[in-house]
């Protein structure tokens, strides 16, 4: 990505320090309710692991979840889109807050979510299409409705509650050279590659996603958000699909993110192998999308602090069995 490219448009209260400010409030509200996920050594590859799969809920998007629920007043009814995971983080946070959760959902997600999401106790919608026709379709009940409309990445406080993983791996690693975070709609990354960009400014963030649905990538190349014109189905379901033209993140994403790796799906499946196969570690699609990538890019760099966020483990029984025994 071009250094300058597009980052006089980036308004200054979204800075890496106005949102550091964000997320250091963030975990004071939430960090009662936060599991202290490890941060694992890999010797293998040299890397270490920042284990979020070991999540409540399964994935990082806990953590947005209980950042935003934690502003709002008992007793709301509140709209969400979502795959699956951020669903979930937003109908489990609903229940501790006293709030009243719909979740629109699309059929491409994967089943399993679904049925996890259909179990959670909220008021699932299932919405024909994308990830992207999810959240236009339930963003539209919301204004209708005069309902609180909770983004799955396009809003501060979701992204400060993200932020908080780059605020535990920051404490525990002073130094780090390198980051590897898988991007979809960019909340994850905007939130700890600013804690990261303004504590440790020499570190490079670097944006994975799967070379099937590289909607960011393709976004940072062309100025401005585009929707893949080729994308395909991929295993890191979780990271798939456009995002709204107006997300805040992208702006973000292109002030912090220093460059992209595009993984392939024989790639995703080699990573999601070895940290079953090493470590144990039960990952989903997206999760191995982050591994992939440090893999190909850090092997061998034993004199290099390199971090790979693991964001999830919310993955098919049956496809990850499939998928460890090739």
């Amino acid at each position: 990505m071009r250094e300058s490219e597009g980052r006089e448009n980036i308004p200054a209260d979204n800075s890496p320090e106005f949102i550091s400010s964000l997320i250091s409030a963030a975990y004071l509200r939430i960090h009662q309710h936060l599991l202290p996920t490890r941060l694992l050594r890999d010797e293998g590859f040299q890397l270490w692991l920042k284990c979020e799969n070991e999540q409540n809920t399964g994935s990082f998007k806990w953590r947005g979840a209980l950042s935003k629920l934690s502003t709002l007043k008992p007793g709301q009814s509140i709209v969400t889109a979502s795959t699956g995971n951020h669903g979930l983080g937003v109908a489990t946070a609903a229940k501790l807050y006293n709030l009243n959760a719909k979740v629109f959902v699309p059929s491409s997600a994967a089943q399993k979510k679904i049925e996890r999401l259909q179990r959670s106790g909220a008021d699932i919608v299932l919405v024909d299409g994308d990830s992207l026709e999810a959240e236009l379709a339930g963003k539209a009940f919301a204004e209708k409705n005069n309902l609180q409309w909770v983004s799955p990445y396009n809003d501060l406080d979701v992204i400060a509650g993200q932020g908080t993983i780059g605020y535990e791996i920051d404490a525990e690693l002073p130094f780090i050279d390198k980051i590897y975070v898988t991007v979809g709609g960019g909340g994850l990354i905007s939130g700890i590659g600013s804690w990261i960009k303004h504590f440790q400014p020499y570190a490079e963030i670097i944006g994975c996603q799967p070379a099937n649905s590289p909607e960011m990538y393709l976004s940072t190349i062309a100025g401005h958000v585009v929707t893949a014109p080729d994308a395909k189905p991929t295993l890191s379901d979780g990271s798939a699909g456009p995002l709204e033209e107006d997300s805040i993140t992208f702006g973000i994403c292109q002030q912090l993110i220093d460059r992209f790796i595009l993984i392939s799906e024989d790639e995703i499946k080699a990573a999601i192998k070895y940290l079953y196969s090493n470590h144990g570690l039960v990952v989903e699609g997206a999760a191995g999308v982050a591994m992939a990538a440090a893999v190909k890019d850090s092997f061998g760099e034993k004199d290099t602090t390199s971090v790979v966020v693991l964001c999830g483990g919310n993955i098919d029984p049956l496809l990850h069995q499939e998928i460890c025994r090739e």
